[in-house]
């Protein structure tokens, strides 16, 4: 996949099979991703987006945990935010995830606003699948306050 974001024709995202630079970007940018972790099981799909000089700026994992379609990871560099690169991976994401039979669309997430601003809602974590680890941790909803959100209406 060769992706372009129009007006940053510098920037590139492109489906990758190595996750171990991107378990890297996930840990630096605070989620909770170990630098030496392995490929999550049931992984459909990973992307890198990255600049003309090969600095990885985002990535995005997409699995399939039990049966549920999941946004397991979705980070930007701190020094490349706000430039819309998020925004569009997680368009991206919500395409292939549409495209592989998925009615809906799982998260969970420690910024939730982001998310809402793209039509995803907070759900109770009572009425969500099992879709993560975190929902099963005692730190959840304790010390830990992420969001498990959900997108019905895929692109």
């Amino acid at each position: 996949m060769n992706d372009n974001l129009g007006a940053f024709d510098n920037i590139r995202i492109e489906i990758t099979e190595d996750f171990t630079p991107l378990a890297h970007l996930y840990n630096a940018c605070g989620l909770e991703v170990k630098p030496d972790a392995k490929m999550p099981d049931g992984t459909l799909r990973l992307w890198r987006c990255f600049d003309a000089n090969g600095k990885l700026l985002a990535a995005a994992t997409l699995q399939k945990f039990e049966a549920s379609f999941v946004l397991k990871h979705l980070a930007v560099d701190e020094a490349a935010r706000g430039l819309g690169i998020g925004a569009h991976m997680l368009k991206i994401v919500e395409e292939t995830a549409a495209s592989l039979g998925a009615k809906e669309l799982w998260l969970v997430g420690k910024v939730p606003e982001f998310y809402k601003k793209y039509n995803w809602e907070v759900v109770a974590p009572k009425d969500a699948p099992p879709i993560s680890n975190c929902q099963t941790c005692p730190q959840f909803n304790t010390n830990c306050w992420p969001s498990i959100m959900r997108k019905s209406r895929l692109a």
